[in-house]
């Protein structure tokens, strides 16, 4: 057997079927959660609500998709890979870094653009960034401490699972691994406040989870990206009195510095990139998992 004509399960899973249970627990879970608030003595704060949502959701959906994997008879083993031996762990540090630069510099950069044309589409952005559950300094430990899993341990797992252990192995399968890391980067990006940043995130996780054939590797430079911006939270003593308005006016000033950063991030980024672009043809980390496991 080779992996040209190994038969990849991946083929008959449907990522439509993903998508529409992933809607159908937001709006049955945020419903089932305002019913039991509103008709009960049982509240819970507005910082620790999307947090409990957000881990009810992404189980959820692990488990249910868990579920079809038992189905077509999907190896959890295959889709994870091993543990990366002697793989160094300095250069994707560094690539982590340069990921946070030019998401940073791409949310200034863009929604600087667009304030210039639809102010009151960023100014809604910006309400929606300040009411993000993320951990901050002013809160309660409690909330930090649960922000802080959600962020740092239970959505690198579930994101890199779901977005490059399913939706690009199965889009790979069906059309290529060039355009399946395209277009599940950018739904990765769409799904953030900032797409042109989070996609090229997704897409250089896509690449590492190619190379290494391991998710464990994505994951984790997924964990120390969101633990970078959990720790300029805590450490941040913004106590929300920042007016919209000022907020805005912030943005603008900062466009400059946002065009620095891209100059620096973003050619050393596009030479990760150019220098590890998977083949059209290249098989899918779990075709290769599963053909060297049975070999």
């Amino acid at each position: 057997m080779t992996t040209q004509n190994f038969d990849n399960p991946f083929r008959r899973l449907k990522v439509r079927n993903l998508i529409l249970r992933c809607f159908l627990l937001i709006f049955g879970l945020s419903f089932a959660l305002g019913f039991v608030q509103g008709f009960s003595s049982f509240k819970l704060n507005n910082q620790v609500a999307p947090l409990i949502l957000y881990i009810f959701i992404f189980g959820l959906l692990c488990l249910w998709e868990l579920a079809d994997f038992k189905r077509l008879g999907i190896n959890l083993k295959y889709v994870v890979g091993s543990v990366p031996n002697n793989h160094r762990c300095l250069p994707l540090v560094g690539l982590v870094m340069l990921v946070i630069l030019f998401s940073l510099s791409a949310y200034l950069v863009s929604f600087y653009l667009l304030s210039l044309v639809a102010p009151a589409f960023v100014e809604g952005i910006i309400r929606q960034v300040a009411t993000n559950p993320s951990p901050k300094g002013s809160e309660p430990l409690v909330y930090q401490l649960l922000g802080g899993m959600v962020y740092v341990v239970i959505g690198p797992i579930a994101e890199e699972f779901i977005f490059r252990g399913i939706i690009l192995q199965s889009w790979a399968a069906k059309w290529g691994v060039r355009s399946a890391l395209v277009v599940s980067s950018l739904l990765f990006g769409i799904l953030h406040a900032n797409i042109l940043g989070l996609s090229l995130f997704g897409l250089i996780m896509g690449v590492l989870y190619i190379k290494t054939r391991t998710l464990i590797v994505p994951i984790a430079c997924h964990a120390l990206n969101n633990l970078t911006a959990v720790t300029m939270g805590l450490l941040s003593n913004d106590s929300n009195t920042t007016s919209v308005a000022e907020s805005l006016e912030q943005l603008r000033s900062s466009w400059g510095l946002g065009v620095l950063l891209m100059l620096i991030s973003l050619p050393l980024l596009v030479r990760f990139l150019f220098q590890n672009w998977p083949r059209q043809d290249a098989a899918v980390p779990y075709t290769i998992n599963a053909y060297q496991g049975e070999r």
